[in-house]
């Protein structure tokens, strides 16, 4: 398996260029096509009911338009900057809801980027796109921090492991980036995995890559123990199946997935 489409998902902020650039290069690395993705999301229009409810004449929807729209342009335009006329990379702008559009497309790529942002408030209690995406892709989802990651990203791998579906599916995605690791550590923490944790280690191996095992002792918070091995052997990729215990997954989500999605400052490959 390798990576033949990479989509990225371009957001209006500092860091944007910063990482088209390390996916463009990400891209030439696996000898893959990038796809640039923008999404408008439609303009919001204030709810109300009876006397309470707000007039929202046609200009304030416009005004969110045009401001909508100078937004596509300005990105497009750093697109055009970066990526040139290269055959290796095409600008994709798509309207809706922009988790919902991202995972769509999600579905025909080999690896989807986005960037995790600091949420707070009210908005750490929703997903931000890239992370409905992870949830909703049914492939490989790369969150990497907002300022930007390393063109040679995957030098030492942590792959969380509990021999469930979702990490399985996570460590054959993450194939492309394990092959030409340096370090790559399986992690299992308490019994869940412990079992089938050589057999992982064997399948790694048939495939080129030499992994090391490590147990760790059970833990209320399985996804603050990955983190702290993470930092513990200098890693900079961590990868792991995404979890959800309802059909309302941008709701309930596993305990370990949650802690990750909140904390993580490096880069994390998700599969569900």
């Amino acid at each position: 398996m390798t990576y033949r489409t990479i989509l990225l998902q371009l957001t209006d902020d500092a860091g944007n260029e910063a990482r088209l650039r390390a996916a463009l290069e990400l891209a030439r690395r696996f000898g893959a096509r990038l796809v640039a993705l923008h999404v408008t999301p439609p303009p919001i229009v204030p709810v109300g009911y009876g006397e309470g409810a707000a007039y929202v004449g046609p200009e304030i929807v416009e005004t969110q338009r045009e401001a909508a729209k100078a937004v596509a342009e300005r990105l497009e335009a750093t697109f055009r900057r970066v990526c040139g006329s290269t055959s290796e990379a095409s600008w994709r702008h798509l309207e809706g809801d922009p988790g919902e559009r991202l995972a769509q497309l999600a579905r025909t790529a080999d690896l989807t980027i986005g960037p995790r942002f600091e949420a707070r408030g009210i908005d750490a209690l929703t997903l931000q796109p890239i992370e409905q995406a992870a949830l909703g892709a049914g492939g490989p989802v790369l969150l990497v921090p907002a300022e930007g990651f390393s063109t040679d990203l995957g030098r030492r791998v942590l792959v969380g492991w509990n021999g469930r579906k979702e990490a399985a599916r996570a460590l054959k995605d993450a194939l492309p980036f394990l092959r030409s690791a340096q370090l790559v550590e399986v992690v299992t923490v308490g019994e869940q995995g412990t079992e089938s944790l050589d057999d992982a280690l064997a399948l790694l191996e048939r495939h080129g890559v030499a992994a090391a095992g490590r147990r760790l002792p059970e833990s209320a918070n399985a996804g603050a123990d990955l983190l702290a091995r993470m930092a513990e052997v200098a890693a900079d990729l961590l990868v792991m199946g995404a979890y959800s215990h309802s059909r309302w997954r941008q709701l309930v989500l596993g305990g370990a997935t949650r802690h990750v999605l909140q904390h993580a400052t490096g880069a994390t490959l998700f599969s569900c």
